[in-house]
C-alpha cells in the first residue's frame, strides 16, 4: 500500500476544515480540506473520472501501466488485449504527467508517483458521491416509466376509435398525432434533464 496522503501538502484550504473520520460515509464537502471548484475541478476531466470510477471498481491497488491500458480501452472502445502501444503511450504520457498528480493534490486518489502505484484515496468516497456512474443504473427505470406511459397514452386515445366512439379518419389522424406528440415531449423532457444534470 502507498503511504497515507497528507492533506496539508499542495492542498486547497477552505474556511470549513475540519478533520474528518475514516468513515467514508460520513464524509461531506463542509468537514474536508477542498472545495467545491476543487472537487468539480477532477471531476470535470472524463479521463479523471475514469480513473475514480475504475480505482472505484477494483477496490485494490494497481500499476501505472495496467491503468494506462484500462482507461485507453474504454475511451477507445476496445477490449484491453486490444489496444495498440500508441494507444496505450498516449493515456499513459497523459496519466503520468498531469492527471494523476492533481487528483492525487486534491486526496481524489493516493499516487506513489516512484512505485507507479495508484489506489483510492483520502477523499474518494467524497469524489465518488458527484459521479455521475448513477445514469446507467436509472436507465431501466426511465426505460419501465417511458413504457407505462406511452401504454397509457395510447390506451386512452385509441380505445374511443376501436370502439366505434369516433370512426372518421380526420379523428383518427388526430389521434396518432397526439400520441406522436406526446412521445416526443416526454423524450425532451429526459433529454433535457440529462444534459443539465452536472457531470
Amino acid at each position: 500500500m502507498s503511504e497515507a496522503h497528507d492533506p496539508s501538502q499542495a492542498r486547497p484550504q477552505t474556511p470549513e476544515t475540519e478533520s474528518i473520520g475514516s468513515d467514508g460515509a460520513e464524509m461531506d464537502i463542509e468537514a474536508a480540506s477542498i472545495g467545491f471548484d476543487q472537487l468539480f475541478e477532477i471531476l470535470k476531466n472524463q479521463r479523471r473520472r475514469r480513473v475514480l470510477q475504475y480505482l472505484i471498481e477494483v477496490e485494490e491497488e494497481i500499476t501505472l501501466d495496467e491503468l494506462a491500458e484500462e482507461i485507453a480501452a474504454r475511451e477507445t472502445g476496445k477490449d484491453v488485449k486490444q489496444i495498440t502501444s500508441q494507444e496505450r503511450k498516449r493515456v499513459y504520457v497523459g496519466l503520468y504527467q498531469c492527471h494523476l498528480p492533481k487528483m492525487h493534490d486534491y486526496g481524489a486518489i493516493s499516487y506513489n508517483k516512484p512505485r507507479g502505484r495508484i489506489e483510492t484515496g483520502e477523499y474518494t468516497p467524497l469524489f465518488e458521491r458527484y459521479l455521475s456512474v448513477e445514469n446507467d443504473a436509472a436507465e431501466p427505470e426511465w426505460t419501465r416509466y417511458h413504457s407505462t406511459l406511452s401504454l397509457g397514452v395510447a390506451l386512452l386515445l385509441v380505445v374511443p376509435v376501436l370502439f366505434g366512439a369516433v370512426s372518421s379518419s380526420t379523428t383518427i389522424q388526430v389521434v396518432i398525432a397526439l400520441f406522436v406528440g406526446t412521445l416526443v415531449g416526454v423524450s425532451a423532457i429526459r433529454f433535457t434533464n440529462l444534459t443539465s444534470s452536472p457531470r
